[in-house]
């Protein structure tokens, strides 16, 4: 199993709320013997390490939890450069490109955390900030398209969510073609063939679904919920399990055409590998 744990979920795993020391033991173990892989994404350590309330003890704590469970070798990139790569890879190669971040970034973080480690939590590097920064600013660049899509979209009478989603599906995949600059590209290699990428997939069908809920609901997105959006297409880009404890983002997931995907909160979680 691959799995891919949004921050709220390692948060829980480290306060263990809902969730026991035996619990993570076995997370471990399981880790160990090859049987799970949990991939974290940029956004997962930039939530962890940019978070200023934080004792500096206890942010190395947290940031020692993590590093054990999750594989820090393979950290997604940042949600807006996910999609964007995929794109323009589909436009000049037909396939999706490589979901993790360069060797360089990588190094960056990985020398950033050994010092912040070695010091207690008392020095954080400033090129790893720069970084951490940087993508915690271009993950609010993905909850806007569902803002943009509510004012662009056609008014409807009843209507069911797969004919909703059927309906509203190209005019999404334009505007995502359009902004990475590879519209006539995608056109012409067919937009069925972009929409198969997973990562375009999570990020059209979540933004649909939360659109949905809040025309034919009467269910809008609260800020929690824009929070969490940046990590559906990082999950469905390398996951077959995604583990979040926000109630309304699996609702909103579940109901998305994605084959070999699921999303659960970390007790369900758990739970299977018990």
């Amino acid at each position: 199993m691959i799995a891919y744990l949004d921050t709220n979920a390692f948060d829980h795993l480290y306060k263990k709320i809902g969730c026991t020391a035996a619990d993570i033991a076995n997370l471990r173990k399981k880790i160990y013997s090859r049987e799970l892989s949990i991939r974290p994404s940029i956004h997962v350590l930039s939530e962890i390490l940019l978070d200023r309330r934080a004792r500096p003890e206890l942010l190395v704590a947290r940031v020692k939890l993590t590093l054990s469970l999750a594989n820090f070798r393979r950290m997604v990139k940042a949600c807006d450069q996910l999609l964007i790569d995929d794109m323009r890879a589909y436009a000049t190669r037909g396939e999706a490109d490589r979901p993790y971040v360069s060797a360089d970034l990588q190094n960056t973080i990985s020398a950033g955390i050994s010092e912040l480690v070695e010091t207690d939590g008392e020095e954080l590097d400033e090129e790893m900030v720069a970084a951490l920064e940087a993508a915690r600013q271009r993950k609010e660049w993905f909850p806007g398209w569902l803002k943009v899509h509510d004012e662009a979209v056609a008014e409807f009478s009843e209507i069911g969510f797969e004919e909703y989603f059927k309906s509203e599906l190209p005019s999404v995949m334009e505007a995502y073609a359009r902004f990475a600059g590879v519209l006539d590209a995608c056109r012409e290699r067919g937009f069925d063939g972009l929409f198969d990428l997973r990562s375009i997939r999570a990020a059209a069908g979540i933004v649909l679904s939360f659109s949905y809920s809040r025309r034919f609901q009467g269910r809008a997105p609260t800020e929690s919920d824009f929070f969490d959006l940046g990590h559906v297409p990082c999950a469905a880009a390398v996951a077959d399990t995604f583990v979040t404890n926000n109630a309304r983002l699996r609702e909103a997931l579940s109901r998305v055409p994605l084959e070999g995907f699921e999303v659960i909160d970390l007790p369900a979680f758990l739970a299977r590998l018990a």
